[in-house]
């Protein structure tokens, strides 16, 4: 095999693992309220995500676009000419429209055989998502011990999400606006837990240590019963001294330090705590 990986900037990736893996991301465009467009992807696997949140958190009427079905086709079939198939990566959970319109492409190009692989995965659990599978299609034979890795990999990733966002959940993803549902939501945090592919919320409160306690407590029972040995992670700056703490209970699993996407930052605001773990 010698796939092209796709994704779409939600999966919170470091840019420099890209060549690594042969990973091509398809960025987001946001539209100011001076109507002007920002584009987030400025070369083939170069983003200027920083940028656009800039943008975004001075602009709080900006809006923020998916990569459209034209995006996905122009990708694809610009694939095609160096490699022989394209696993295409995305969330129906996070990002709905855009795994919409990862399918309609797939039908629409038939120069390359593509599989769109589904996740559940939101900020930094769609980073470590993505690197795991990543490591596994290296080395991969066939398409079904990939699709069978996907599977697997949903299952066992865990994650703890601190957020303003009450709404973290799939219906609320259809009905709410993403930036509303943030500014509705400012009195109370949530503590939210991805396990065995489902978003569940643990515990809403104003007092952000006992959600970071809880999420420490679980840990140390985690690490008690399983060896970790990947940890991806996202923190706000005010919560700098709880994630150092939490942090040191995982001393000696690698860790990476994400950069929030654009959707994290829609979804989960820029005052939140997000860690990934398998």
């Amino acid at each position: 095999m010698n796939p092209a990986i796709v994704i779409d900037s939600s999966s919170e990736l470091p840019q420099k693992l890209y060549p690594k893996y042969n990973i091509f991301p398809l960025g987001y465009v946001i539209r100011d309220s001076n109507d002007e467009t920002h584009k987030e992807r400025i070369q083939v696997q170069t983003l200027q995500t920083n940028k656009l949140l800039s943008i975004i958190s001075n602009d709080k009427n900006a809006q923020l676009f998916a990569p459209s079905i034209k995006d996905f086709v122009e990708l694809y079939t610009f694939l095609s000419e160096e490699f022989d198939s394209i696993i295409s990566i995305h969330s129906s959970f996070a990002t709905p429209v855009v795994f919409e319109n990862a399918l309609v492409a797939k039908k629409l190009v038939s120069e390359i055989s593509i599989d769109v692989i589904d996740t559940h995965t939101l900020g930094s659990s769609s980073g470590l998502f993505v690197e795991e599978l990543s490591k596994f299609i290296v080395e991969a034979k066939n398409i079904n011990e990939i699709r069978k890795e996907t599977i697997s990999l949903d299952k066992h990733i865990n994650s703890f999400i601190i957020t303003k966002n009450e709404h973290l959940n799939l219906t609320g993803l259809k009905k709410i606006d993403w930036r509303k549902s943030l500014t509705k939501s400012l009195k109370t945090y949530s503590l939210y837990n991805y396990f065995q592919t489902n978003w569940n919320i643990l515990s809403n409160s104003r007092n952000t240590n006992k959600l970071f306690y809880k999420i420490q407590e679980k840990l140390s029972i985690i690490i008690k019963n399983k060896d970790l040995k990947n940890v991806f992670y996202t923190s706000s700056k005010n919560f700098s001294k709880d994630t150092k703490f939490t942090l040191s209970k995982m001393r000696k699993v690698p860790r990476t330090e994400a950069k929030p996407s654009l959707v994290a930052y829609y979804l989960l605001g820029d005052d939140s705590f997000d860690i990934s773990f398998i």
